[in-house]
C-alpha cells in the first residue's frame, strides 16, 4: 500500500555553508558558524532514529572534509548518508533570491543522488534547523500523503518550506523545475510558488501528524526558533484537524 514507517524514511537536508555576501534576505553569513549548525543538525538527525537514509547537499562548493566524522557516525548508527557540495549559480541566486538556491539544490539531488533513486518518498528539512520530535513525526507519517504546515496560525496564505514531505515522483513532476520563478524582490518566494502548485494541481495537503518542534535560527531574519511544549500539545490536536493549512 506504499506505507512506510520512519525506520525506512529518507531525509533531504539542504544548505549553503558559505553564502555569497550579495544575496539579500540573509542575516547569518559566517561560514564557520553555519557549518557548525549544519553538523549539529545532522548529528541530531542521525542519532534520532527518525530516518534510515539522509542526503545533505550544499551549494557553495565547500570542502566536504569537515563531514568525515559525521559519515563515521552515520555508519555506526547504520544510517545511509550521502553528502554533496557543488557551486550553485551565484548570479541567478542574487537575481532571484535564496529560494532559487534551494530549488537548485533539490534539482542537483534529483540528478545525482543514488539514495534518492532507491526512494519513493522523502522529508525535506532546511539544514541548520533541528526538529526535536522528528522521530515521533516520521513514525506516524503515511507515505501516500503530502505534508505541509503553514509557518504559524497568523500566516495562512502560503505553506512553510522549512519542512515538508511528499512522494519523490510528485516532486519530480510538479515541483522540481519551478525555482526559476522565484523573485524575492517582487515578493515571489519559493513558499508562494509551492503553494500555487499545490492549489493548481489540486494536491491534497495534510498537516504533519505532530506539530514540528523546531529549534534553530532563521537564516533570512536571524530570529531564533523555539517552542513551548504545552502549547505544542494543543497544536498537535489542531494538526489532526488540518488546522495549519492555507485558507
Amino acid at each position: 500500500i506504499g506505507y512506510e514507517t520512519g525506520e525506512k524514511m529518507l531525509a533531504i537536508i539542504t544548505g549553503t555553508i558559505n553564502p555569497d555576501q550579495k544575496i539579500d534576505h540573509l542575516t547569518l553569513k559566517d561560514p564557520q558558524e553555519r557549518l557548525k549548525q549544519y553538523l549539529d543538525s545532522l548529528c541530531f538527525l542521525i542519532d534520532s532514529g527518525a530516518f534510515s537514509s539522509i542526503i545533505f547537499c550544499e551549494n557553495s562548493n565547500y570542502s566536504l572534509d569537515a563531514f568525515e566524522d559525521i559519515k563515521s557516525r552515520a555508519a555506526e548508527k547504520q544510517v545511509k548518508l550521502e553528502v554533496f557540495s557543488f557551486q550553485g549559480d551565484i548570479k541567478e541566486a542574487i537575481d532571484h533570491g535564496k529560494g532559487y538556491g534551494e530549488g537548485e539544490i533539490m534539482d542537483y539531488i534529483f540528478t545525482f543522488s543514488n539514495l534518492l533513486k532507491e526512494a519513493s518518498y522523502f522529508v525535506k528539512i532546511t539544514g541548520r534547523l533541528r526538529v526535536d520530535n522528528m522521530r515521533d513525526i516520521t513514525m506516524r507519517m503515511d507515505t501516500r500523503k503530502t505534508y505541509f504546515n503553514i509557518p504559524n496560525r497568523t500566516i495562512r496564505d502560503f505553506y512553510d518550506t522549512r519542512i515538508y514531505a511528499m512522494p519523490v515522483e510528485q516532486f519530480r513532476t510538479k515541483f522540481r523545475n519551478q525555482y526559476d520563478n522565484v523573485s524575492d524582490n517582487e515578493g515571489i518566494f519559493l513558499e508562494n510558488i509551492y503553494t500555487r502548485i499545490l492549489r493548481e494541481e489540486k494536491i491534497k495537503v495534510t498537516n504533519f501528524p505532530r506539530y514540528p518542534r523546531i529549534i534553530g535560527i532563521s537564516g533570512s531574519m536571524g530570529i531564533p526558533y523555539s517552542y513551548v511544549e504545552w502549547k505544542c500539545r494543543i497544536k498537535d490536536l489542531l494538526s489532526r484537524f488540518n488546522y495549519y493549512r492555507v485558507d
